[in-house]
C-alpha cells in the first residue's frame, strides 16, 4: 500500500499553524490580510498561507484563509481554513477551527480513497513563546471512511514533533479490513484499541511513526473456523518522509488463536515480528526483509522481491527457519491438529528454501535438517534421527501443497535412524535415501530388516500426492523365514515361520494388497491373503484377512490357546475376517479334522466343555459329568468339525458331521468316546455373550 501521499498531506495540515518565516500586510483597522511562506526542504514542501483576520470584540478574532500548495509530493486545490481565536491569555486559543481540502490527489484503493475530500475541525491552543500547539476534539473525515476523533499536539523541540492520537480507531480499522478482506464484515469482534500517528524531526529529517495498540481483543469468523480470544499486543510502523522506508514491528503478547484445527496460546508463546521495506513504487514493486521470533517455537528470517502487488502480484525470495526444540512446533502443527495425542517428538529442526510464485502458485526449493530427533508413539520409537533432506514443493493459492507437473525435480537426501523399536522389533543404525516433492516421495534402496531369525524387505516404495487427501503409498513387502511366535499376541500364539510377497496400496481410507504370506505353523501349512484395512488412520479402523491352514497339529495349538488338550490334525479356513475396535466384527470359519488320518484323536474334558459352550451356549452339566470326571480326563473322538459365522455381533455355529439326521460337533468312535451334539442348529447368540461364557469356563 502506498501511504506516502497520505503521510505528506497530514504533514502539511499539522504544520499550517506551526511554520516559521511569517510576512503579512495590514490593510485596514478592522482586520488585516496577511501571508507567509511555508518551506520544508526535507519534506519537499513549498507553499503560501494567506488569509484575513477580522477583529470581533476585545481580544477575540476570526480568521479565514487558504493554503496554496506550490510544490510537494501531494497535489490538491486550495485548502480552505477558518477559525475563531482569542489572544487574551497570552495564548492563541482557537475555537471552531476547520480545514477543508477538495479532491486531494491521493489514490489508495486499499483505503477506499481516490481523490477524496478531506475535512478537519476542532479547537486548539497555540503558545507563541514556546511554539507549542495543542488541538483537542478533532474530527477528521476522509472520503467515505468513518470519521476519526482525536487530539493533536505539536512541540518545537528535537527539530519539531507532532503527535496525533485517535480515540476511536476501531471503525477505521474495520473499514480498512473490510475493503481488503470483504468477508471480515461478517465477523464478530470486540476489544479495546488505541491509535497514534507521530511526526518526528519535522524541521530536519521528517519521520512518521504509527502505533496501534489492542487488548482484550476477541473475534470469530461466521463459520467458526477462525477464533481469537483475549489477544493483546501492538503494531508499530515508521517511515522517513524524505526517503520512505517502512519499518514494521508486530508484537502479539497474550491471548489464544484457533484456525481450523491449529491452536496457539500466545500467552505462553508470544510472537514478535519485524518487517523492513521501502514503500511500493508506482508499479507496486518493492523489496522487503522480515524476521520472526516465536518463543519456544523457533526463529524465521525472510527476504523477498515483490512485483505488481496492486495488480497480478509475483514474488521471489528466501527463508530460513530454526528451532532448537522440535517438540513445541510439532505439537502445534502436527499432534493437536490431527489429534495424535500419543505421538511425541523432540530434537533440533531447521529449514532453508528459496521461493518464487504468484497469487495462485508458489514453488519452494530447499532443504530440511533433523538433528538428534526422537519420535515415539505407544511402543513405537524412532531415536537418533539425523537427516539433510532436499525438497521441492508447489503451493496453491491457500499456500497448501499441491501436485504440479511444472515443479522441478529435487535431489535425494538420506534419512538416518540410530535406533528403531516396535514391540519385539529392534533395529540399529538404519538409513535409506529419500526424494521429497509435493508430487511424490520416492524411497531409494531400503536395507533388509533382520526380524526374528528372518528378513523383511521393503522395495519399490513411493508415495504419490503425499500432502493431499488422495495420497497413495505403494510398494512391495518380501518376508523370509520370520519366526512368528515372538511377534504373535499372547492370547493367540502362532508357532512357526512365515514368508511371502505382498504388493500393497495405502490410501487415506483404505489399504489393499495383492499376494500372500505363507509358511509352516504347528506342523502344518498356512496361507494368508486378502489382507486389507478400512479407515486405517481412525479409531474406527477395520482390518482383516483370509487364512487357510492345512494339516495343523492340534495338540500344541490347543495347549497354547489353553482350551484343553486335543490331539490329531485339522484343516481350517477362516475367511472374511474383520477386526474392529480390537475384536472380531465378522468372519466365516470352517474347521474339520483332517480326513484319512487313520486313527482317532483324544480330547480332554476341558476341551469338550469349551466346544460345548461354543456349540450349545452352555458347558457340560449334570451328575454324570462329575462321575466321568473322576475316572476319565480324556476321551477319544472319531471326528471334529464346526462351522462358525459372525455378523453384526450375532454368532452362529453348525456341526459339520451329520449322521442319521443328527448334527455333531464332536463324533465319538464306534466303541467308546464322547459326542457333542448341536441340538439347536438354528440357535443364534450374541458374540459378546459367548465370549463372556468362554471366559468363565476357560478362565482367560
Amino acid at each position: 500500500m502506498n501511504i506516502r501521499p497520505f503521510i505528506s498531506c497530514m504533514c502539511v495540515l499539522m504544520l499550517i499553524f506551526t511554520c516559521p518565516h511569517l510576512s503579512f500586510s495590514n490593510e485596514n483597522s478592522f482586520g488585516f490580510r496577511w501571508m507567509f511562506n511555508v518551506v520544508i526542504p526535507k519534506s519537499g514542501i513549498t507553499g503560501k498561507l494567506m488569509g484575513y483576520v477580522e477583529h470581533i470584540q476585545g481580544t477575540k478574532f476570526k480568521f479565514n484563509g487558504q493554503y496554496l500548495n506550490e510544490k510537494g509530493p501531494v497535489q490538491s486545490g486550495p485548502i480552505n481554513l477558518s477559525a475563531t481565536f482569542n489572544l487574551g491569555s497570552g495564548l492563541i486559543q482557537l475555537e471552531n477551527f476547520e480545514a477543508h481540502i477538495r479532491k486531494l490527489s491521493v489514490n489508495m484503493p486499499q483505503l477506499g480513497l481516490i481523490n477524496p475530500d478531506l475535512t478537519l475541525n476542532g479547537k486548539g491552543e497555540l503558545d507563541p513563546r514556546s511554539g507549542v500547539a495543542n488541538f483537542t476534539g478533532l474530527r477528521v473525515k476522509a472520503g467515505q471512511l468513518p470519521e476519526l476523533h482525536g487530539s493533536l499536539k505539536y512541540r518545537p523541540d528535537n527539530h519539531g514533533q507532532c503527535l496525533l492520537k485517535i480515540e476511536n480507531p476501531l471503525p477505521f480499522m474495520e473499514r480498512l479490513l473490510e475493503l481488503n478482506f470483504p468477508d471480515f464484515e461478517h465477523w464478530e469482534k470486540e476489544g479495546e484499541f488505541s491509535l497514534s500517528i507521530e511526526l518526528q524531526q519535522i524541521q530536519s529529517s521528517p519521520k512518521a511513526v504509527l502505533l496501534f495498540e489492542f487488548s482484550n481483543t476477541s473475534a470469530a469468523s461466521p463459520e467458526g473456523t477462525a477464533l481469537v480470544d483475549s489477544m493483546s499486543g501492538n503494531i508499530q510502523a515508521s517511515s522517513p518522509l524524505d526517503n520512505p522506508q517502512l519499518d514494521l514491528k508486530i508484537n502479539l503478547k497474550t491471548g489464544e488463536a484457533l484456525y481450523d484445527t491449529f491452536y496457539v496460546n500466545l500467552t505462553k508463546k508470544p510472537l514478535h515480528l519485524k518487517f523492513n521495506s521501502p514503500l511500493p513504487d508506482s508499479n507496486g514493486n518493492f523489496d522487503f526483509t522480515a524476521a520472526a521470533d516465536w518463543k519456544g517455537m523457533g526463529k524465521v528470517k525472510t527476504s523477498a522481491k515483490m512485483k505488481n502487488i496492486f495488480g497480478n502480484p509475483s514474488f521471489t525470495g528466501k527463508t530460513e527457519f530454526r528451532s532448537k526444540q522440535l517438540s513445541a512446533p510439532f505439537r502445534t502443527f502436527v499432534i493437536e491438529p490431527f489429534s495424535l495425542d500419543e505421538l511425541d517428538a523432540s530434537g533440533e529442526f531447521s529449514m532453508d528454501y528459496v521461493f518464487n510464485g504468484t497469487k495462485r502458485n508458489t514453488h519452494l526449493n530447499g532443504r530440511m535438517s533433523f538433528k538428534n530427533c526422537r519420535l515415539s508413539r505407544d511402543q513405537i520409537l524412532f531415536e537418533g534421527i539425523n537427516a539433510r533432506l532436499p525438497f521441492a514443493l508447489s503451493l496453491n493459492e491457500n499456500f497448501l501443497p499441491q501436485t504440479d507437473e511444472t515443479l522441478p525435480k529435487s535431489q535425494s537426501g538420506v534419512l538416518r535412524f540410530k535406533k528403531i523399536s516396535a514391540g519385539e522389533l529392534d533395529i540399529e543404525n538404519f538409513a535409506f535415501p529419500v526424494n521429497v516433492t509435493s508430487n511424490a516421495i520416492q524411497f531409494g534402496t531400503i536395507p533388509a530388516i533382520n526380524l526374528e531369525g528372518g528378513t523383511l524387505n521393503f522395495s519399490d516404495l513411493k508415495m504419490h500426492h503425499p500432502f493431499e487427501d488422495d495420497f497413495v503409498l505403494k510398494g512391495k513387502i518380501t518376508a523370509k523365514n520370520i519366526n512368528m511366535l515372538p511377534l504373535s499376541p499372547k492370547l493367540l500364539p502362532i508357532d512357526g515361520q512365515i514368508g511371502g510377497d505382498l504388493n500393497f496400496w495405502l490410501l487415506k481410507d483404505h489399504l489393499s494388497t495383492k499376494g500372500s504370506l505363507f509358511g509352516k505353523v504347528y506342523g502344518g501349512e498356512m496361507i494368508i491373503d486378502e489382507i486389507f484395512a478400512e479407515k486405517p488412520f481412525e479409531d474406527s479402523r477395520q482390518y482383516g484377512a483370509d487364512f487357510a491352514l492345512r494339516h495343523i497339529n492340534l495338540e500344541p495349538l490347543s495347549q497354547a490357546l489353553d482350551i484343553g488338550r486335543i490331539t490329531g490334525r485339522m484343516d481350517l479356513d477362516l475367511t472374511g475376517l474383520v477386526i474392529a475396535y480390537n475384536q472380531p466384527a465378522s468372519f466365516h470359519l470352517l474347521a474339520k479334522t483332517t480326513p484319512g488320518s487313520g486313527k482317532s484323536g483324544d480330547i480332554s474334558l476341558k476341551a469338550v466343555n469349551t466346544l460345548s459352550v461354543i456349540g450349545t451356549g452352555s458347558g457340560l452339566t449334570g451328575a454324570g459329568v462329575g462321575v466321568f470326571s473322576q475316572f476319565f480326563k480324556e476321551f477319544s473322538y472319531a471326528g471334529l468339525g464346526l462351522e462358525c459365522t459372525l455378523h453384526d455381533d450375532i454368532f452362529k455355529i453348525r456341526g459339520l458331521i451329520r449322521d442319521d439326521g443328527i448334527e455333531y460337533i464332536i463324533k465319538r468312535p464306534p466303541l467308546f468316546g464322547i459326542n457333542v451334539v448341536n441340538s439347536n442348529p438354528e440357535n443364534l447368540i450374541s458374540f459378546t455373550d459367548m465370549l463372556k461364557r468362554l471366559r468363565r469356563v476357560i478362565g482367560n
